[in-house]
Parts: C-alpha cells; structure tokens; sequence
C-alpha cells in the first residue's frame, strides 16, 4: 500500500465525456495509489453530477469542485502533481500552460491542441518550467492496433519500409462529430486534427518513427445542409427536439441521453459570450499595417 507521500494527486478540468476515462482508474482500479483532489467546470451541474457518481459507484469521498474561472485556486488549494485536461479542444492549450506554470504535470485528452501557434506555446511552457505533458491516445489499446503493435515488436513481417494506412468513418461514428462542437473548427480544429490525429499517432507508435513533414486536404463534401439537399435528403424541422424523426437515420433523440448536459443558465451565458464577441469583432476598428 502507497504512503501518503507516495500517493499521486490529480485533479481534472472539464467534465464532459472524456471524463468517465479517468474517474474509474483513479477512484477504483488505482485507489490506494492516487487520489481525486478537485473538478474544475465551467457547469456546476456537472461538477455536482460526477461528484454524485463517484460517491455512489465508488465510495469515494466527497471533493472539491471550481467554476472555470477558479482553476488556478483550485491547484492552489488542492495541491495536485498532476493536472487531467478534459476541456474542448480549443481550450487545451490555455489549462496546460497553466497548470504547467503552477508546477504541475499534465495529462491531456489528445489532440493536444488545434494549431501550430497553441503548439508552439506549449513546447515553450515545457522547457521554460521542466515539466511533463503527456497526450492520451486511447485508440492504442484497442484489441486490433494493440495485435498490430505486438505483431511488429516480433518482426512478425520484418523490415517496415512503407505504411498505407486508411480508415474508414462510418455515418454513425461520423454523424456525431457534425452535431456537436466538433463541427467547429476553431473548436476542434476540424476531423484532420481531431480525429485524424489517431491514426496518425497509430502510425507513429507502430514503427517507432516520426513523419519528416505532414501535410492534409479535404472538404465537406457529405454532411451538411447542402450535401445532404444534393442527395434529395430534406430535414423539414429546425432542431431534432421534439420533432418527428422517426424516418430520420442521423436523429439523435437527447432526450433519450441521460448523461449530464448544459444546463439552461450555461447555455445561455455561452451565447452571450458569442454574441459579445461577435459584436466586438464586427465593431472593432480595422488595423492598418
């Protein structure tokens, strides 16, 4: 059994799906040897939710939870040696500088960010603080790239000169990425980098290398109000919500859903936001070299 000193602190930011990942191995399957130490979200609702859950399945002790904008309190007061990233992509960046800059290490939900400029300011984060990030890649362990990767290590087919790798997405796994903030790219920075970033890491972690140069091309060319028009599918209601959509293969009745969602109050003051800053860039002053 660890020792007090020995148990390892985490504490996790954004409580959306990626969440449950984490929560079992830290609350069950690792208990004697780590610890929950607080929640950050920008929904209180789902703070309460997982705190609910854990106390339940697990027996787990009652922890701390922050709003968003107490995440730096929140290191402060919990004391934790590792910081889990869990946010939307777009925000992955600005926690892990943070946490980094506040002595932590950092686990993250891949991608690790969505640009090059995030990128950037991360590897700078990295070396000016000697701290450590690590990207999960949940997709390694999976039975079929896990057989792969065991297959090479015994040089099962020998020297690898050449990788053809194609994967196909179906519309159902597909569907999902076009109702949700994935269809935003300054969210996610689209499927070459949110979902793509699997397979490229699969690569990568199969052959034991690193690409040289990546470059990617593409275009939306089936989801989409106007594809889906081209191929004579007309969806006749504005929102799913209580709508007929019995004949309707990509419906997704949330109703159904009984995970946490936003509440009214969150949603709200996120349009707000949106609406804000649309004004401000629609407002501002145009810069002049």
């Amino acid at each position: 059994m660890a020792t007090a000193t020995q148990v390892k602190r985490y504490a996790i930011v954004g409580t959306g799906g990626r969440i449950v990942m984490f929560l079992e191995p830290i609350c069950k399957d690792f208990a004697e040897e780590t610890a929950l130490v607080g929640m950050c979200d920008v929904n209180q609702g789902r703070l309460d939710y997982y705190q609910n859950k854990i106390q339940k399945d697990h027996g787990y002790d009652k922890v701390p939870t922050y709003l968003a904008n107490d995440f730096d309190k929140m290191i402060d007061e919990t004391k934790p040696d590792t910081v889990i990233v869990c946010t939307t992509d777009q925000f992955h960046h600005e926690y892990i500088i943070r946490a980094l800059d506040k002595g932590c290490d950092v686990i993250t939900e891949k991608p690790m960010t969505i640009d090059h400029e995030k990128c950037n300011a991360i590897f700078l984060a990295v070396n000016r603080t000697g701290k450590n990030v690590r990207v999960t890649f949940n997709y390694r362990w999976g039975p079929g790239p896990s057989l792969v990767k065991e297959l090479l290590q015994k040089n099962t087919i020998g020297e690898i000169i050449h990788v053809d790798m194609e994967y196909l997405l179906n519309t159902s796994h597909g569907a999902d990425y076009f109702r949700r903030w994935h269809r935003e790219k300054e969210k996610s920075g689209g499927l070459m980098v949110h979902k793509s970033t699997h397979h490229f890491d699969l690569v990568n972690w199969w052959i034991d290398a690193a690409p040289q140069t990546v470059f990617g091309m593409g275009r939306l060319a089936f989801y989409g109000k106007e594809n889906a028009q081209k191929r004579g599918v007309d969806s006749p209601y504005e929102r799913y919500l209580g709508a007929d959509t019995s004949k309707d293969p990509f419906a997704l009745k949330i109703e159904d859903d009984k995970t946490p969602k936003p509440s009214i109050s969150t949603m709200k003051n996120m349009m707000a936001i949106t609406e804000i800053k649309t004004s401000l860039e629609t407002t501002s002053p145009s810069k002049t070299p």
